[in-house]
């Protein structure tokens, strides 16, 4: 009678934990889709990330007009990778007359204070990983084309920082190493691994696969925490540095007919029956324009309803470490991924330059949160750390590398600097790309006689490139080129290809998965996240 009575007691108790956790998690649901219900514009005051410091074009970070212009042909709301990247294309591709397309672009803090300003630095595509979920999501040749999508990032970035000489921006090619912390998950791996080299043999035949013994004792990891190590080709660079550097570039050649409004939010858009039909509003006037195009990322629900609780941010943690006295001298040429069961951390290595120090840029850790991620889901301040991931990034580097090997902090600290940004995520994880419907933005153009926007008569409408779940520095550079052209009516024409734009149409290389269309966005579901991710 005893061993029953404990029996029942067992079961009792471990019903007891599952009702808790279970009541606990719903409430971390809740609680999550009124954060995500309830769109902020971005805080005035963000934590500093270490990309910000030490701006190589001061005269860039407050940049604004004496007085705001009352018209543009295109207007951009926000100042990141995909901002700059969609002013290239526009510019670049409408001609070199000095009264030619005049395009305005808005800001609401500093230039680039947004997810570019605050990333990993990392231009990396996991292709194993990523082609295996885009598979059983998508089917194979799908899962081809967005795998080839996210390939073009690596070479397209390098040539295009060193073409244009941006050499602040550090931008170079790295060896990889996902460092598996998990035994299932190393299966996994090498099984995906596998899969890729049969499926996609020129990305397969990139990766390579050590064992934990054989690839800790090559790569200087901790044994006790590997159960083995894939390497492949990647990139790295100064995120901020190298769109400050391209504004720059285009402010210099484009003056004329380009200008960047920063500490400038967009508060509102009005449609009305014109041939400059939207009235974007901000605190310092509004502009009159023909097109307008959201590069907000993680805030477009501000201004466009639709995407409300259908893309939304993430926060994520970042750090700037100083490497352990005893680590190898590696000068910026490797990154990692520390890989367990649930989550992964990743990190770069700057080049040592001068008299720098070769910081290890560090961040994620996001599971390590008391509700175990949810929480950092639908946060939309970047000037807030969590306690428990700030304590965990600070710690990971000598558990990574080994106590010994990491040897004594320099100078008697291991941070340098600490921040967080706000990613935006999507329902899908992929990101929205294309021509805004009415249903989305709320707004209907009665007028469609359209303005001549380059070569081409394009009927006046918004735009979007956002929700790159981040993954940004793979993903955004080509999505706004993708737009850029859409709204010149470039997008069908064969292109030749230059620096920074591939050859052909925009749909031999834009995947179709990425068009927003409402039907898509309405089918968004944040609770996909769990069996996605």
């Amino acid at each position: 009678m005893g061993a029953i009575l404990s029996s029942l007691r067992t079961i009792y108790l471990g019903i007891r934990i599952l009702l808790a956790d279970f009541a606990d998690a719903n409430a971390d649901f809740h609680a999550l889709l009124g954060r995500i219900s309830a769109p902020t514009h971005p805080i005035q005051n963000p934590s500093t990330s270490f990309w910000q410091q030490r701006p190589p074009f001061p005269e860039l970070v407050d940049i604004q007009s004496s007085t705001l212009p009352d018209h543009a042909d295109i207007v951009i709301i926000g100042s990141g990778i995909s901002g700059a990247s969609i002013a290239y294309t526009l510019l670049t591709q409408s001609g070199s007359e000095p009264d030619g397309l005049k395009i305005v672009l808005f800001e609401a803090r500093e230039l680039c204070s947004g997810a570019t300003g605050r990333n990993g630095g990392h231009i990396k595509c996991a292709s194993y990983s990523d082609y295996a979920l885009f598979k059983r999501r998508f089917g194979r040749e799908r899962a081809k084309k967005l795998l080839e999508f996210e390939r073009r990032a690596l070479p397209l970035l390098i040539s295009f920082a060193r073409e244009n000489g941006f050499e602040v921006a550090e931008a170079r090619e790295v060896e990889t190493l996902d460092v598996i912390t998990d035994a299932g998950m190393w299966e996994k791996t090498k099984k995906m691994v596998q899969e890729l080299k049969e499926d996609v043999p020129e990305a397969g035949d990139e990766v390579e696969v050590f064992e934990a013994d054989e690839g800790c004792e090559r790569f200087e990891l901790n044994r006790e925490q590997c159960y083995g190590v894939v390497r492949y080709p990647a990139g790295a660079l100064w995120p901020y540095r190298f769109v400050t550097s391209l504004y720059a570039r285009l402010l210099s050649q484009f003056g004329s007919r380009f200008s960047i409004e920063t500490n400038t939010p967009v508060v509102d858009i009005e449609a009305r029956d014109d041939e400059m039909p939207f009235v974007v509003s901000t605190p310092r006037g509004g502009i009159n324009a023909s097109h307008v195009i959201h590069a907000t990322d993680a805030f477009v629900a501000n201004l466009v309803p639709g995407t409300t609780g259908k893309l939304f941010p993430m926060r994520g943690h970042m750090t700037a470490q100083m490497p352990g006295a005893g680590l190898s001298r590696l000068d910026g040429s490797r990154s990692w991924s520390i890989i367990g069961k649930r989550g992964f951390d990743y990190i770069t290595q700057r080049p040592r330059q001068g008299g720098d120090d070769g910081e290890l840029m560090v961040g994620g850790g996001v599971v390590q949160s008391p509700s175990k991620g949810i929480d950092e889901f639908g946060i939309w301040r970047d000037d807030q750390m969590s306690g428990p991931i700030s304590a965990y990034l600070e710690g990971i580097m000598p558990i990574t590398f080994g106590r010994e090997r990491w040897g004594e902090d320099k100078h008697g600290t291991r941070i340098k600097s600490a921040w967080v940004g706000c990613m935006g995520f999507t329902g899908d994880l992929l990101p929205l790309v294309g021509k805004l419907e009415p249903g989305l933005t709320g707004r209907t153009v009665t007028s469609q006689d359209g303005k001549r926007v380059g070569r081409c008569n394009v009927p006046p409408a918004e735009w979007i490139s956002a929700g790159f779940n981040g993954e940004g520095m793979v993903l955004a550079w080509l999505c706004g080129v993708a737009v850029g052209l859409m709204a010149l009516g470039l997008d069908e024409m064969d292109h030749e290809g230059c620096t920074g734009i591939p050859p052909g149409k925009v749909k031999d290389w834009l995947p179709d998965n990425f068009i927003c269309s409402k039907r898509r966005v309405d089918r968004l579901d944040v609770t996909e996240l769990g069996l996605l991710m």
